[in-house]
């Protein structure tokens, strides 16, 4: 009789952890996100203003989520090869995007290859934002953006090589407008990524750059490695009081660009998962670390946002962008 009833109770409970077993890997898993580490591609090289930028948020937010959070450089096609194998990754918060804003949403609108609906990603949170400004190579003679397009106006001087990162990137966007206002044409030399411009502005291998304020580029004019032309933005940035802004320039009326760094989840990762890198990100803006590294690089503050509100700016943000690029022409290219 004991051996009869131990049977049955055998059966009861195996018969009872069966529907357990059936239900789906993501029900049965109680582990709380983040329960391992977490991986940021960058769609840039190692050294450039937004590989900088987003490696100093991995410190904070690796604080925030008790879990490493590890930054892998993928560099090319202004980051969309990066973005696309993100995509082609699961949507589980373990593999996330950290890109910049305009070449994210213009490199679909400039590049076949591009594939992917950046409206589809979720902004997690920015690691900073910065201004354009347009800066030479030391040994060029330019003092201001006055001079640079009167060089370029007269057809007996040589044409001035313009670096940007490819198509669709930030630098190519904010370039081709200001062609495209002023009525010059420069010879447009592409890269992979800032880090490499950076270093052939400073070796003058090639003549002019548009490139964010953040990261190294403020240390580099301090140092006299690039000669400050211009800045993208409505008035002169403080720190260089020297420095016009561009829209001084009576064909750059309103000329403003920034660039923001940013990290995104892809399409389909649970609102919990994005909720949880927003606050760590939001950590990383409110932080001391933050604070003092817009201090040295002349980044923006920025502000925390809740998730309604990144999702709003990056549907403004793709608004915006499209219609600058279909604007230039730039769009379908």
């Amino acid at each position: 009789m004991t051996i009869q009833l131990s049977r049955r109770r055998l059966l009861q409970a195996a018969c009872g952890a069966a529907p357990a077993l059936l239900a789906p890997s993501w029900l049965r898993a109680q582990a709380p996100y983040p329960s391992k580490p977490i991986v940021v591609k960058v769609a840039f090289p190692a050294g450039g203003p937004a590989d900088e930028s987003i490696r100093a948020a991995a410190v904070v937010m690796k604080r925030s989520l008790g879990q490493n959070v590890i930054a892998d450089n993928l560099p090319g096609a202004s980051g969309s090869i990066c973005a696309m194998n993100v995509l082609r990754g699961a949507s589980d918060g373990y593999t996330l995007l950290g890109t910049t804003g305009i070449d994210f949403l213009v490199a679909p609108l400039t590049m076949a290859s591009a594939r992917y609906s950046p409206e589809k990603f979720r902004l997690a949170g920015f690691a900073g934002i910065s201004d354009f400004i347009l800066v030479s190579n030391p040994t060029l003679s330019f003092k201001n953006v006055d001079e640079v397009i009167a060089y370029a106006r007269n057809p007996k001087n040589r044409p001035l090589s313009l670096a940007h990162w490819g198509p669709g990137s930030g630098p190519h966007l904010v370039g081709a407008d200001f062609q495209a206002r002023t009525g010059v044409r420069f010879l447009e030399v592409p890269y992979k990524g800032a880090a490499p411009v950076t270093t052939d502005i400073a070796g003058a291998q090639v003549d002019l750059t548009f490139i964010p304020m953040g990261g190294p580029t403020y240390g580099m004019i301090k140092a006299g490695r690039f000669k400050p032309i211009g800045v993208a933005s409505k008035a002169r940035h403080p720190s260089l009081p020297d420095v016009p802004a561009l829209s001084e320039n009576k064909s750059l009326a309103d000329f403003e660009y920034s660039q923001w760094a940013g990290v995104l989840a892809p399409p389909d990762t649970p609102d919990a998962v994005t909720a949880r890198v927003l606050e760590a990100m939001n950590a990383w803006v409110a932080s001391p670390e933050s604070r003092a590294r817009r201090s040295v690089n002349l980044q923006r503050a920025i502000e925390p946002m809740t998730m309604a509100q990144a999702q709003a700016f990056l549907t403004s943000e793709h608004a915006k962008l499209t219609r600058i690029a279909k604007n230039l022409r730039l769009a379908g290219q």
